[in-house]
């Protein structure tokens, strides 16, 4: 009988150990950059940085929120001050808690600081080009 008993507190304790312990991550996207870079002159590389955001499930049915990629990129580009992010990889963590599981959407990638220009100097460059073109 104490052998029984055990044994069954041994599997019980295995399966918890299991449904806490179970994770899925998932590729969502690799691409160059957040923003077009290439009019732009990065000035400094703040190096590599990482940004998620998560959500909560029951049963993997009911969501509260939704893991948001953009939230992602401005939580990764808070933590180094940057304008964007280059060389960015995406993906969706997730773990499964008994009947709840978090869905987490990790976002890495390299934070850059642009040179800043004299807005109305644009402006005016960009407005004189397409009087000129519309004449």
């Amino acid at each position: 009988m104490m052998h029984r008993t055990r044994t069954m507190i041994i599997s019980i304790s295995m399966f918890l150990v299991m449904q806490l312990s179970a994770c899925i991550t998932t590729p969502v996207t690799v691409t160059s950059s957040n923003t077009p870079v290439h009019d732009k002159k990065i000035i400094s590389n703040q190096g590599p940085v990482q940004g998620s955001h998560s959500a909560w499930s029951v049963f993997s049915l009911w969501m509260v929120g939704r893991p948001d990629i953009d939230l992602a990129i401005q939580d990764a580009l808070k933590k180094k001050g940057g304008d964007a992010l280059i060389n960015i990889s995406c993906y969706e963590k997730t773990g499964w808690f008994f009947f709840v599981s978090k869905h987490t959407v990790v976002v890495e990638g390299e934070a850059v600081t642009f040179e800043k220009g004299n807005p109305a100097d644009g402006d005016e460059k960009t407005s004189k080009d397409y009087k000129a073109k519309k004449r």
